[in-house]
């Protein structure tokens, strides 16, 4: 297999920056995911909105065969590190995902949340709710000082948004498991060591 001046400079950038996902190529396994709810709206409003979240990673974990490597939820935004054991399954994991989140999260909105519920209304074919923005951002995660930056990144954003003073103090958010790893808390996190 040859590859291209331009790839091979794109993968050596890679290794330590990380790079925008251009190519959708199988051999890509590991993302750095950030997805925004629908206009920036602040929608994950309690822990059962939050747990919502954790349980469809957890249900599409396995379904197409990834590891979390790391996350922390934010009321209008999710960061999420992915790791894809067998193959590249990133477009269909965050259809799927998005999807079902969706339902249910605007069932939990509806029942505990409804003076927004007209915040959501969004009218388009068969449509009738938007949860969360149709695009994303993925990083292509190739070494392991990328996915440390990157860990470090979405570990502070609570921080920086002065809900908490340690990264750690955040409940939902894997800074805990980084900071305690030996005790084999949030056993679902796959550490990136051991991928890296």
């Amino acid at each position: 297999m040859t590859f291209s001046v331009k790839q091979v400079l794109q993968k050596i950038k890679a290794c330590f920056m990380g790079t925008k996902r251009i190519s959708g190529s199988e051999d890509e396994r590991c993302f750095f995911i950030t997805t925004s709810c629908y206009q920036h709206k602040f929608l994950l409003l309690d822990t059962q909105a939050f747990n919502i979240v954790l349980d469809n990673f957890r249900f599409y974990n396995k379904r197409y065969s990834a590891r979390l490597l790391g996350y922390v939820l934010m009321s209008n935004h999710i960061h999420f590190m992915l790791f894809f054991e067998d193959r590249n399954y990133l477009s269909k994991y965050l259809r799927d995902f998005k999807k079902y989140s969706s339902l249910q999260l605007r069932e939990h909105i509806s029942q505990f949340y409804p003076h927004i519920i007209t915040d959501i209304l969004y009218e388009y074919r068969s449509q009738h709710y938007k949860i969360w923005d149709d695009a994303f951002d993925d990083v292509v995660i190739y070494s392991r000082k990328m996915c440390e930056i990157k860990l470090d990144y979405m570990h502070n954003n609570p921080v920086k948004a002065g809900l908490v003073t340690e990264p750690g103090d955040y409940l939902f958010s894997s800074a805990k498991f980084y900071e305690n790893w030996e005790v084999k808390i949030q056993s679902e996190l796959l550490h990136y060591r051991d991928v890296f």
